[in-house]
């Protein structure tokens, strides 16, 4: 019996907080967000944040969004650097596993370092930002990146000069594309569901 009652309580107040939240509107979220550019010589981040002061929300979502661009890059570099290890047979031992960290991690510090501030919005007291890191930067860190961290391995790095390596994966980084750089984090239900937008983070 007092179960029964535990479990009505419970269900009374869980129905009470989904009638209590509400979804954003898109009104509520500037087009920057919803629908983040797309540049051929930049890669782009945006991030949002909702704090008791203004210079605080912007801090925080200037950090989100220099994050999705840093996220995006990593991605990018450890997919084409775990490609060639694999592709020339030096993918499997621990050195070039030390070696894919030591590239992504590099590119990720120099990414967040790089980012500057495109666009700023305010909606209802919450900040919207949009970064972009140049994507020749980008790319020039990424090679630089890929020879600093090979130096640390001798064995590797004199592999990597007698094949060639440095070469093949310049070419492959001088193709890298800035276009998905965004990664987009959606809450639940997402708006993109219904008119392919994105919801602001929660707080």
């Amino acid at each position: 019996m007092n179960n029964k009652i535990m479990v009505s309580v419970f269900g009374l107040f869980l129905l009470a907080g989904c009638a209590g939240s509400k979804s954003a509107s898109k009104s509520d979220v500037p087009d920057l967000y919803l629908n983040p550019p797309n540049y051929e010589d930049k890669f782009v981040g945006v991030g949002d944040a909702l704090r008791p002061q203004l210079s605080l929300s912007k801090t925080v979502a200037t950090a989100r969004a220099k994050a999705e661009v840093s996220r995006a890059l990593e991605t990018k570099m450890s997919t084409m650097v775990k490609s060639y290890l694999q592709a020339s047979g030096l993918g499997a031992d621990a050195s070039a596993l030390e070696f894919t960290e030591d590239v992504t991690k590099s590119v990720s510090s120099t990414t967040l370092k790089g980012c500057i501030i495109d666009k700023t919005e305010i909606k209802k007291g919450r900040v919207f930002v949009l970064v972009t890191y140049d994507a020749t930067e980008a790319r020039m860190q990424a090679k630089e990146a890929t020879r600093n961290a090979a130096k640390k391995q001798e064995a590797l790095y004199n592999e990597f000069k007698a094949s060639q390596g440095f070469d093949a994966l310049d070419k492959e980084i001088e193709g890298m594309k800035t276009s998905s750089s965004v990664c987009l984090l959606y809450t639940s239900p997402s708006p993109r569901d219904l008119s392919t937008s994105r919801m602001p983070s929660s707080a």
